[in-house]
This record gives C-alpha cells, sequence and structure tokens, in this order.
C-alpha cells in the first residue's frame, strides 16, 4: 500500500476490515491517526496527502493484526475510559464503557460518606478505576491492588502520565488482603466470565477474565475475604456479569451479612453492580 493518499488507504482499509468489524471505517482511521499524529477529523478534511512509504507499512502490518482478531485497544496501544486515554498491553483487560459506571456509583459513594476518604481498586488492572477516582477526587487515598506483577506496571505507568503518579499507592496482593478495609469504598471489576467462555476472549489475559465455571469464583473469594473481616463503614462495589444479579445477591447476604446489598443496573437495563453496605 505504497505510494497512496490517505484517502484510499481509509477506503482500502476500511474494505479489508469490514469482513471481520462492524465499525471498520473507524478503525482504520484510529489506526492511521495514531500513526500519523493527526486527529482522525483532520485525516478526513485531507483526503489528498500522501501517506508516507514507512506508515504504509505500518498499517498494513496493523491492518493483519486486526484481520487476525486482535483487539483495535492493544494494536494502537490505547483506550479511552471515562474522556482519558490509558494504555493498555495484552496484560491487562481492556476497560469496558460499563466499568464507567463502577467509577460513577464510587464516586457518588465517596461524596456520600464524608469519612470514606480511603479508596480500594481491587484488582487494578490497566489502572482505569482506581487512577480515575484518584483525579476525579484529588482528596482521597486510592490503593490498587493486583496480583499480576506485569499489570501492577502498567497501571503504574497510566497513573504517572495522567497525573495521578502520588495520588495511588499499588500494591501486590491476592484482591484485598493485608489493606485496611474500615471507613473505606472497594471498588472491584474482577475475573466473572465463565470459564467456557473465555476461549471467545482470546487475545485479553485469562486471569483478568476467568471467573470459574459459572463465572463468580474470584468475585466468591472476595465476598469470602470480607465475611472474615466484616469492615465497619465500608462500601463495597462489585462489577457483574449480566444475569449474575441474583446469585450475586445471595452469596453476599449469605456470607457477609452486610447492613445492606443491592444491585445496579448499565444503560441496557443489565445486572452490573452489586453493593454492599457494612
Amino acid at each position: 500500500m505504497s505510494g497512496i493518499s490517505i484517502g484510499e488507504a481509509l477506503t482500502r482499509g476500511s474494505c479489508e476490515l469490514s469482513p471481520v468489524s462492524e465499525t471498520a471505517a473507524r478503525d482504520v482511521q484510529v489506526v492511521l491517526a495514531e500513526m500519523m499524529d493527526r486527529p482522525r477529523e483532520w485525516l478526513l478534511a485531507h483526503p489528498e496527502t500522501p501517506v508516507p512509504r514507512e506508515i504504509n507499512d505500518q498499517l498494513a502490518s496493523a491492518l493483519q493484526r486486526l484481520t487476525a482478531g486482535e483487539p483495535l485497544p492493544y494494536v494502537v496501544g490505547w483506550c479511552e475510559f471515562f474522556g482519558r486515554r490509558f494504555t493498555v498491553t495484552p496484560d491487562v483487560l481492556i476497560p469496558r464503557p460499563e466499568t464507567e459506571l463502577l467509577v460513577e456509583k464510587g464516586l457518588q459513594a465517596i461524596d456520600r460518606h464524608p469519612r470514606a476518604r480511603t479508596v480500594i481498586d481491587v484488582g487494578t488492572g490497566s489502572g482505569c478505576v482506581g487512577v480515575t477516582v484518584a483525579l476525579e477526587r484529588g482528596e482521597t487515598r486510592v490503593f490498587a491492588t493486583d496480583i499480576s506483577r506485569p499489570a501492577l506496571l502498567v497501571a503504574k505507568e497510566n497513573a504517572e502520565w495522567l497525573g495521578a503518579g502520588g495520588l495511588v499507592a499499588f500494591v501486590m496482593a491476592d484482591l484485598t488482603e493485608g489493606m485496611w478495609l474500615e471507613d473505606a469504598v472497594v471498588l472491584a471489576n474482577l475475573p466473572y466470565v465463565a470459564s467456557d467462555e473465555v476461549a471467545a476472549l482470546r487475545c485479553e489475559p485469562r486471569l483478568a477474565l476467568d471467573g470459574g465455571d459459572c463465572g463468580t469464583d474470584v468475585i466468591l473469594r472476595l465476598l469470602q475475604q470480607l465475611a472474615r473481616r466484616r469492615p465497619r463503614r465500608a462500601t463495597v462495589l462489585l462489577e457483574i456479569g449480566a444475569g449474575q444479579g441474583s446469585a450475586a445477591i445471595d452469596l453476599a447476604s449469605t456470607l457477609c451479612h452486610p447492613g445492606s446489598v443491592w444491585l445496579e443496573l448499565d444503560l441496557a437495563g443489565r445486572d452490573r453492580i452489586l453493593g454492599l453496605e457494612f
């Protein structure tokens, strides 16, 4: 694809991606904009501009990765979350739009409880939840835990370049082990995909996806930790899978006996957040 214009590159790339992507035109625009260090709008306004040969070669390689099924965020190296760009690598889960609801509900919990000045982001991955909370509520102390050292390195990188390097402490830990939970808001986006469904998401780390046979194994382990400790005045918000609400409420009520337990639905009306108050 050498010696062609931006318009031609976008058209050819869109045709190449269309069998595997419902957003082929947008995807190739995002990739080429990243490579040319220009906004997508600039590309569309300058279709006659030649694409340098080296960028043609890079674009061809990126299109091969996309047609092979690699997610766009891994190809370009970032994903937008809560209006900010987060670096993502195959060591971390790609942030989902529905996880923004977890952040929104977490911010509301912080505002409701003046004593809650500590936030714990459990299973931080890319750091999108904890870093966002730190930037939105700078007066809070945010701790971000993960069992994966490579994931913590990605999360720390995101915190530093987004300006939250001094606002988030990163801790290698199994869920909440070793963390002080009283008067805290605990936010967790843990693996909740059933094991037999994980293969379809083969490009993302299995550790961040696999929730066991029913998808609730890791959530169950966190609830067991909470049941042992019963942290006073803690608010816990867990992202769950659509359809897991009833089982999650039963588990939380039986194990933890919280003061209150509830579900939050996403914009599509699906189970999304399990809430507990101690």
